[in-house]
Protein backbone atom coordinates (compact mmCIF):
# COMPACT_ATOMS: atom_id res chain seq x y z
CA UNK A 1 0.00 0.00 0.00
CA UNK A 2 2.69 2.56 0.61
CA UNK A 3 5.29 1.62 -1.73
CA UNK A 4 7.63 0.47 0.50
CA UNK A 5 7.76 -3.39 -0.38
CA UNK A 6 7.56 -5.12 -4.28
CA UNK A 7 3.79 -6.17 -4.29
CA UNK A 8 4.78 -9.29 -6.16
CA UNK A 9 7.82 -10.68 -4.05
CA UNK A 10 7.40 -8.15 -1.09
CA UNK A 11 11.40 -7.29 -1.12
CA UNK A 12 11.58 -3.52 0.64
CA UNK A 13 12.02 -1.14 -1.86
CA UNK A 14 14.71 1.83 -2.10
CA UNK A 15 12.88 5.10 -0.72
CA UNK A 16 11.16 7.46 -3.10
CA UNK A 17 13.02 10.35 -2.79
CA UNK A 18 10.44 12.26 -4.73
CA UNK A 19 8.18 11.71 -1.26
CA UNK A 20 8.05 14.54 1.23
CA UNK A 21 7.56 14.60 4.99
CA UNK A 22 3.52 15.26 4.90
CA UNK A 23 3.55 12.83 2.67
CA UNK A 24 5.06 9.92 4.43
CA UNK A 25 3.52 10.56 7.43
CA UNK A 26 0.33 10.79 6.31
CA UNK A 27 -0.41 14.44 7.28
CA UNK A 28 -2.19 17.29 5.96
CA UNK A 29 0.60 20.03 4.66
CA UNK A 30 -0.25 22.47 6.98
CA UNK A 31 1.59 24.36 10.15
CA UNK A 32 -1.19 22.43 12.27
CA UNK A 33 -1.23 18.65 12.57
CA UNK A 34 -2.60 16.29 14.49
CA UNK A 35 0.62 15.33 16.85
CA UNK A 36 -1.63 12.01 18.06
CA UNK A 37 -1.97 10.78 14.11
CA UNK A 38 1.74 11.55 13.45
CA UNK A 39 2.53 9.64 16.89
CA UNK A 40 0.37 6.66 15.55
CA UNK A 41 1.76 6.99 11.71
CA UNK A 42 5.03 6.93 13.17
CA UNK A 43 4.52 3.76 15.14
CA UNK A 44 3.09 2.19 11.94
CA UNK A 45 6.03 2.98 9.75
CA UNK A 46 8.46 1.84 12.09
CA UNK A 47 6.96 -1.57 12.70
CA UNK A 48 7.14 -1.85 8.90
CA UNK A 49 10.82 -0.70 8.34
CA UNK A 50 12.55 -0.85 11.75
CA UNK A 51 15.89 -2.40 10.75
CA UNK A 52 15.51 -5.34 13.79
CA UNK A 53 12.83 -6.97 11.63
CA UNK A 54 15.27 -7.67 8.41
CA UNK A 55 17.95 -9.50 10.53
CA UNK A 56 17.27 -12.60 8.42
CA UNK A 57 17.10 -10.50 4.72
CA UNK A 58 19.45 -9.91 2.32
CA UNK A 59 22.00 -6.99 3.21
CA UNK A 60 20.79 -4.89 0.74
CA UNK A 61 17.30 -5.20 2.21
CA UNK A 62 19.09 -4.55 5.65
CA UNK A 63 20.43 -1.40 3.85
CA UNK A 64 17.29 -0.25 2.78
CA UNK A 65 15.74 -0.62 5.60
CA UNK A 66 17.94 1.66 7.32
CA UNK A 67 17.71 4.20 5.03
CA UNK A 68 13.98 3.66 5.81
CA UNK A 69 13.82 3.66 9.12
CA UNK A 70 16.46 7.05 9.60
CA UNK A 71 14.06 9.41 6.77
CA UNK A 72 10.87 7.71 9.23
CA UNK A 73 12.84 9.14 12.61
CA UNK A 74 13.83 12.60 10.50
CA UNK A 75 9.97 13.11 9.19
CA UNK A 76 8.64 12.54 12.64
CA UNK A 77 11.39 14.61 14.68
CA UNK A 78 11.04 17.44 11.91
CA UNK A 79 7.37 17.40 11.83
CA UNK A 80 6.66 16.86 15.75
CA UNK A 81 8.56 19.91 16.35
CA UNK A 82 6.27 23.40 15.21
CA UNK A 83 9.66 25.42 15.02
CA UNK A 84 11.22 22.71 12.29
CA UNK A 85 7.46 21.89 11.20
CA UNK A 86 7.71 25.49 10.19
CA UNK A 87 10.67 25.71 8.57
CA UNK A 88 10.25 22.68 6.83
CA UNK A 89 7.04 24.16 5.42
CA UNK A 90 8.53 26.71 3.77
CA UNK A 91 11.72 25.35 2.59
Amino acid sequence: GDGFFCPQCRALQPPDPTRDYFSLMDCNRSFRIDTTKLQHRYQQLQRLVHPDFFSQRSQTEKDLAEKHSTLVNDAYKTLLAPLSRGLYLVS
